[in-house]
């Protein structure tokens, strides 16, 4: 029998094909990927954000409207005394889990009174933390639309102080407020590939409520974002409000502004 030796030639040409199709996988691998594809492996991802939000509110007593209180999102870094936002996803074929944590403390200052009242210096701090967990559902996916069916709970702790200074209170009067409510919630949330780019258009929107303190609580975003090989940028616009009442307070807030956020891929 015998037994013919691979030439050099051929060994070459076969180490070289080899290098070859290894780099053309790890480009494909390692390509931007602006719309997340279903599969069997563990996808995870983590977005810390920023949220320059205007604020506004209002705190009732009683049933009477006592103070409200607006920031800009302009002073909003002279009200804030501390926060973080983080996002964070783990998806495993049609299945995820997401949530969303935002804590901020914030103070303000010339809190307006209502009508029928002088306003002599009455100040407003609030104190919050917004926690929002989901399991998530994939509903449509193709290399131009992702979308997510999602349905879980709003943790929302809020603690707030008003210290009045207006004719017809006593000179020092304080009232304060604290508040944890966990609330259902359901919604849809996605991204659409603009025009087979590394472009898209991110949205999210949910509402729920019923508690037991809350009315009503719903957040949406719209924004555009761009994705790279390790993960994706995105800026657009962010909204959460909430209606709370809690035996004689009653608590509107509503969030608006921008929002940019950076996500790593895992």
């Amino acid at each position: 029998m015998i037994h013919r030796t691979p030439s050099l030639r051929k060994i070459l040409a076969a180490t070289m094909l080899s290098c070859a199709s290894t780099v053309v996988f790890a480009q494909a691998t390692n390509s931007p990927v602006a719309i997340p594809q279903v599969s069997d492996a563990w996808r995870v991802s983590l977005t810390p954000y920023l949220w320059a939000t205007g604020i506004s509110g209002s705190v009732g007593y009683g049933g009477n409207q006592i103070a409200s209180a607006s920031i800009s999102s302009g002073s909003i870094l002279q009200a804030l005394k501390f926060g973080g936002m983080l996002e964070a996803e783990v998806h495993k074929g049609n299945f995820g889990f997401s949530m969303d944590l935002m804590y901020a403390s914030l103070g303000k200052s010339g809190s307006r009174a209502p009508d029928n009242y002088v306003d002599l210096g009455s100040t407003t701090d609030v104190t919050q933390g917004v926690y929002t967990l989901a399991g998530t559902y994939t509903l449509f996916n193709s290399k131009n639309v992702y979308l997510d069916a999602l349905a879980g709970a709003r943790i929302f702790s809020v603690s707030s102080t008003t210290n009045f200074s207006v004719n017809g209170f006593q000179v020092g009067y304080t009232q304060s407020s604290n508040t944890t409510s966990v609330d259902p919630i359901v919604g849809l949330k996605g991204r659409v590939r603009i025009a087979e780019s590394d472009y898209f258009i991110p949205f999210y929107a949910d509402v729920g409520g019923g508690g037991g303190t809350t009315q009503l609580t719903s957040q949406a975003f719209l924004g555009a974002g761009r994705a790279f090989d390790w993960g994706d940028v995105q800026l657009g616009v962010k909204n959460l409000y909430y209606s709370q009442k809690n035996q004689n307070v009653t608590t509107n807030l509503n969030f608006m502004g921008v929002a940019a956020g950076v996500t790593f891929r895992f």
